[in-house]
Formats: structure tokens, sequence, C-alpha cells
């Protein structure tokens, strides 16, 4: 008789371990999804760092980049000033032995035919070899102009780039901090624009 009490029992008691095991694995479900969802909110601010460790890379580049582009074009604008000071250097020579050919007098004061050939042979070719460089110095200031304007020009593409990439990352920073997408989309915008007038400034 006992015997049958216990067996009677079983059923009663394994449906009690049935429900609890139900309950354990229910809660555990619940714990692994939000783990899961933990993971994925970990992974994404892994990516909100890993881009704006990138961006921080082209920031510092598009910095050094741009500012070495202003000095190189510094640079050549005052080799093109100093270029220009003697083309003006030459000028004034050309004017001066033009004057004195115009007026040819000798030693007191009179004029003298022997006297003032000799010397327009001389100020004939000094004025000619200040016309050269005139015309070898200007060139070369007009080069030296057109290089500068071209670097600060290519400089400017740096300087945009530089400015955006930092705002990228600001957004970056807030997103994470926020934990708020929309925000970090705005900065990878941003970022990219950075990006791309950063390759620009490289390639031209």
């Amino acid at each position: 008789m006992p015997a049958r009490c216990n067996i009677a029992r079983m059923p009663g008691h394994v449906e009690i371990e049935t429900k609890e095991l139900q309950e354990a694995i229910s809660e555990l479900n619940e714990k692994r999804t939000e783990l899961e969802d933990e993971r994925k909110r970990a992974k994404w601010l892994d990516y909100v760092g890993l881009t704006t460790a990138l961006l921080a890379v082209f920031a510092a580049v598009g910095a050094v980049q741009g500012s070495a582009l202003i000095n190189e074009g510094l640079i050549k604008q005052i080799k093109a000033s100093d270029t220009w000071a003697e083309y003006q250097a030459s000028r004034e020579k050309d004017h001066l032995y033009t004057i004195a050919l115009n007026g040819m007098i000798d030693a007191n004061g009179a004029f003298s035919p022997g006297a003032a050939a000799a010397r327009i042979k001389v100020y004939r070719a000094k004025v000619t070899e200040e016309l050269a460089k005139e015309l070898e110095r200007a060139a070369e200031a007009r080069k030296l102009e057109a290089e500068s304007a071209a670097l600060i020009y290519k400089q400017h593409y740096f300087e945009y780039s530089v400015g955006l990439i930092q705002v990228a990352i600001a957004l970056s920073a807030i997103a994470a901090l926020a934990k708020v997408r929309p925000v970090w989309w705005a900065g990878l915008l941003a970022g990219s624009v950075g990006i791309a007038l950063f390759l620009t400034g490289w390639l031209r």
C-alpha cells in the first residue's frame, strides 16, 4: 500500500519541478536577451570609438599638412617680393643708363663725340642687360606668386577638412555619452565630408 501512495505522488511532484524549471528557463532567457541588448549597445559604442580614432588621425595629418602648405606658400610669397625688389632695382638701373644715353656729356660737362661714342656702346649694352634681367625677374616673380597662391588655396582644403572632422569627433563624443545614434550619424556625415576635402587637397 505505501508503495502505491509513493507512485501516486510522483506525477504531482514532477509537475512542480517542471513549473519551477520553466520559470528558471524563462528568467534565463530574459537575462540572455538583456545581455544581448547590452552587447549590441556595447558593439555600437565600439564602432563610435573606432570611427572617432580614425577621424582623429585624419584631423592630425590634415592639420600638419595644412600648416606645411601655408608655410611653404608664405616662403614663396616672400621670395616673390624679393624678386620684385630685384626687378625694381634693374628698372632703376635701366632708367639711369637711358638718361645717361640721352645726355652724353664729358667730365667737364661738355659734349665730347669721342667719349660719347664709347659710352653709348657701354650704356646700350647695360640697358639691354638690365632689360633682360627685368623680364627674367618679372617672370620668376609671377611664377612664385602663382605657386604661393596655389599652395594657399590647397591649404584651405585641409583647413576646412580639419574643422569638419573636429565637429564630427565632438558629435561622436556626444552620441557616445547620450547614447543617441542619430547624433553619431550626423557626425559620420560631417566626418565623411571632411575626409573628402582632405583627399581632394591631397590629390590636387
